[in-house]
């Protein structure tokens, strides 16, 4: 009698679980887009992005760095002026020039580094979709057809090659919700610049987006981020 009326109970009950995925489900498609676009990214416009991302959140290690190697530069040459024959001195002043030298370009050997690394590998195309809450990227990495590569690397890779020929490629979606994560809007002269967390770039070029979908982009996430606080 007991089990009979288990049953009966849960026969009568709701599937609560599948109601709210359902409701969840309908709101998502009820969302308006703001902005919805196809891209892909060349090395120049790579390199134009790095550039303002540098320029806009430059270290305050770097700067006092600079700082530091040109006082000590100047104190080493008021020393040399003062004793001419202190041969230390002379090392003294050429540490700093070195470290001055290497500071001053550490930024653009940076770039120099990704941009050769990103040479090297396989181009992606993405589609981007920006709500009023969030902005959904989706990344296709595309197959070279004719990579080169050397007799070790083939024969270390035959197997993952052979299998993902007869692979399509699939999309790898990434979601970044505003008032979660760490967003930040700018603006290069080739493209509009989505920031995570101020380490990591999304670069929609200017050439793959019309005069009002760059407007609308950059209205609404000039906006939309600044009503943040971080």
């Amino acid at each position: 009698m007991f089990n009979e009326v288990i049953d009966i109970t849960n026969g009568l009950l709701p599937d609560l679980k599948a109601e709210e995925l359902e409701k969840k489900e309908k709101t998502k498609k009820q969302q308006k887009i703001i902005a919805e676009f196809s891209y892909d990214n060349s090395l120049e416009e790579t390199d134009d992005a790095m550039k303002t991302f540098q320029k806009s959140f430059s270290s305050k290690r770097g700067k006092l760095s600079i700082f530091a190697y040109s006082l000590l530069g100047a104190a080493s040459i008021a020393a040399i002026v003062l004793n001419p024959t202190q041969f230390v001195l002379y090392f003294a002043l050429l540490f700093c020039a070195l470290g001055l030298f290497y500071t001053l370009t550490e930024k653009k050997r940076m770039r120099k580094k990704v941009i050769e690394t990103l040479s090297r590998m396989s181009p992606e195309d993405y589609h981007c979709k920006i709500f009023d809450n969030r902005i959904e990227i989706e990344t296709v990495i595309k197959t070279l057809e004719n990579s080169e590569k050397t007799a070790e690397e083939d024969a270390e890779n035959v197997d993952f090659l052979q299998s993902s020929e007869n692979k399509e490629d699939e999309p790898i979606k990434s979601v970044f919700r505003f008032g979660e994560d760490m967003l930040d809007f700018l603006e290069s002269d080739m493209s509009l610049l989505l920031i995570l967390a101020r380490r990591q770039i999304y670069c929609f070029p200017k050439r793959c987006l019309s005069d009002e979908q760059q407007s609308t982009i950059r209205d609404f996430l000039t906006k939309k981020l600044s009503a943040l606080n971080f």
